[in-house]
């Protein structure tokens, strides 16, 4: 690994803007010994370590010299993207220059995002795209007569579109279909089984271990990056959600009054069709009935409520979705027309999965599972949607990834908690491991300055808002805009937001106003701007050099505690005789509090300001850990203090 990292290395004569880094050898050398020894790994990595280089190259280096296949998953398709087009061809050339050797990568997405050609075909036959859809439908065309694969990536068209032409799995008949010899989704999975490295994203491993592995090829080693997300992944991707919208739609595909060309009309036999529309018309009756009981178990000003036994009107509604289910089983020879029957092969799976999923919340199966419902509250009356998840994947993680794969890693930029990785540990189920922290090599002393607002009023106060929004406009003023404001929930960003506002001589972008992608684009259009975001703004935000001067961050980001899933493993900890508020929510915010600390320094030549306007960090005894986590850096305790320690460009 010296020969490849090292100032004079083979990577410095590829990479024009190379810096040795000794934590990067460390983390290097980690993953190769720990590998030789088939030991797990869970691996702290900061900012600027370089850490995607390496763990690419020893691990590649090690597979191919024993034989064996590796994974790379991360958290989002975007960073697959980047994974692919920008860091593994670089490791590529390092490999091939040191080895001799090459190797072979994959990207690899899930089955929506890969084109149909029997449902592009039947789109043909019906016409059913818009004129101005011309081009883009003569695109695919093209793409399908060349034979390569392509993805939801490779094409530029409406989600409505691609919805008309993408793969389902669920009505996929494989064999039998008259284009599979030249199936652009069974070319992809081809090349996965061919390939050294697959490059996955972590919704993508998660619903192949739901679906039981037969999603994708089976692999030696894995790591996992960006792995401080995984737990919240894996209980969403193992669990499922079925909203009141959801079953409405699937209903009317079968059959709704006043509506063309649904499945029911297309069957020939009468009886069946009266026996189907007089069931769908009970079923109708049954879904107003159980949505409205559900409707009255919300408390006042509460979105979500936790289901804690079953559901006395639950039944009558599986029953008569059941028995709809079980007319369609009839309809199974009924079509003619293959348009038809696609549509009805993808009603009935559907179906059955949503029997599935709602009846084991109305019946409550599971003990390891949390139910709950959520409200929406955009949508006319509030849709509701059920939700189950697993309360705990510890074990799951276990027996699918630590007792599945001969090496597993997980790396991230926040994994430990004042460099004791026992939380997490505890949290993936870890077994065989060993540990590796490494600062970023930044200079936090220099380039930053912490102020911590300590004569704050508490989150809870009445006058926490107008006063966060008075020394927010203060900080934003002195750097002359260029910051990022971090909220826990969407009702203080918005209170914040109407009160900062007018106080300040900069364009506001806010995650309440526009989706995360468009706010983003906005702040970066916009000199000086400021950008304002709730959860997903805490991670994944890379703003580098003046983007990005200032963060404020509102409140430590603590999970709310009645949320029925963070209730559960809360209950679930204390049943085991573990403090929960100490062995599940502080740590738990104390990464959270890391990532969006992170946002900040993405560079060695960055600086800037962290405002942290929650006094609980220093009044209480847990805000030691949130500090002690953090790098060593300048700290303030006032606006005044701010201004002298950074004074104003």
């Amino acid at each position: 690994m010296k020969d490849i990292f090292s100032e004079g290395g083979i990577l410095a004569g590829f990479h024009e803007r190379f810096e040795l880094r000794k934590e990067q050898i460390l983390m290097s050398d980690f993953i190769l010994e720990s590998l030789c020894d088939r030991q797990n790994g869970l691996i702290e990595a900061g900012t600027g370590v370089g850490k995607t280089l390496a763990y690419i190259i020893p691990a590649m280096c090690y597979c191919l010299d024993n034989g064996k296949k590796l994974a790379i998953s991360t958290e989002t398709k975007a960073l697959q993207k980047q994974l692919v087009d920008k860091d593994l061809p670089l490791a590529r050339r390092v490999v091939e220059k040191y080895l001799g050797r090459s190797f072979s990568y994959s990207l690899c997405l899930g089955s929506s995002n890969y084109p149909c050609r029997r449902r592009f075909e039947v789109l043909l036959s019906k016409g059913n795209f818009q004129k101005s859809d011309a081009g883009l439908v003569e695109d695919i065309r093209g793409r399908f007569a060349a034979g390569k694969i392509f993805t939801r990536f490779d094409v530029r068209v409406p989600s409505r579109l691609w919805d008309e032409v993408s793969r389902d799995g669920e009505t996929c008949s494989g064999y039998n279909c008259p284009f599979f010899t030249k199936c652009i989704f069974q070319l992809a999975r081809r090349e996965w089984a061919r390939s050294d490295l697959l490059v996955l994203n972590h919704y993508l491993f998660f619903a192949d271990v739901a679906a039981g592995k037969t999603y994708l090829p089976a692999v030696d080693n894995i790591v996992f990056d960006e792995a401080h997300s995984i737990e919240e992944i894996a209980a969403d991707q193992l669990g499922f959600s079925v909203s009141r919208g959801d079953i409405d739609e699937l209903i009317g595909r079968f059959y709704k009054k006043n509506r063309r060309n649904t499945i029911v009309q297309a069957v020939p036999d009468v009886a069946i069709r009266k026996k189907a529309v007089s069931t769908i018309t009970a079923i109708s009756k049954e879904m107003d009935a159980f949505f409205e009981d559900m409707r009255g178990f919300f408390p006042p000003d509460k979105n979500s409520v936790r289901l804690r036994e079953p559901l006395k009107k639950g039944p009558a509604f599986v029953n008569a979705l059941k028995k709809l289910h079980g007319i369609a089983v009839e309809m199974e020879e009924a079509f003619e027309d293959d348009t038809m029957q696609l549509e009805y092969e993808i009603a009935r799976n559907r179906l059955y999965t949503c029997i599935q999923n709602l009846g084991s919340a109305v019946y409550h199966e599971s003990d390891e599972y949390v139910y709950w419902m959520e409200k929406s509250e955009d949508a006319l009356l509030g849709d509701i949607t059920v939700i189950g998840q697993p309360v705990d994947v510890a074990e799951r993680l276990q027996r699918d990834i630590f007792d599945a794969y001969e090496s597993a890693f997980f790396v991230s930029a926040t994994l430990a908690v004042g460099g004791d990785f026992s939380y997490m540990a505890r949290r993936l189920g870890a077994t065989r491991y060993k540990t590796l922290y490494l600062q970023s090599p930044f200079d936090y002393k220099n380039q930053v300055v912490l102020m911590i607002a300590k004569d704050a009023d508490r989150p809870d106060g009445a006058s926490f808002a107008e006063k966060s929004a008075a020394i927010s406009a203060k900080i934003i003023e002195h750097l002359k805009g260029g910051c990022l404001l971090l909220f826990t929930s969407y009702r203080m960003m918005d209170d914040v937001k109407d009160r900062l506002a007018p106080l300040i001589g900069y364009s506001v972008y806010s995650q309440g106003d526009f989706p995360a992608a468009e706010a983003m684009d906005r702040y970066l259009q916009h000199d000086d701007a400021v950008l304002m975001g709730t959860h997903s703004f805490w991670q994944g935000i890379d703003l580098p050099g003046d983007l990005l001067r200032g963060v404020i961050i509102m409140r430590l980001p603590f999970s709310v505690p009645d949320r029925p899933p963070v209730e559960a493993r809360m209950e679930r900890l204390e049943a085991q005789g573990v403090n929960s508020f100490y062995g599940y929510q502080v740590p738990s915010a104390v990464i959270r509090f890391r990532q969006g600390f992170g946002r900040l320094i993405r560079g060695k030549n960055d600086r800037g300001i962290v405002a942290v306007l929650d006094s609980r960090i220093v009044t209480k005894s847990y805000g030691r850990v949130f500090l002690q986590s953090l790098p060593e850096c300048r700290r303030v305790y006032s606006f005044e203090e701010l201004q002298a320690a950074y004074p104003s460009s």
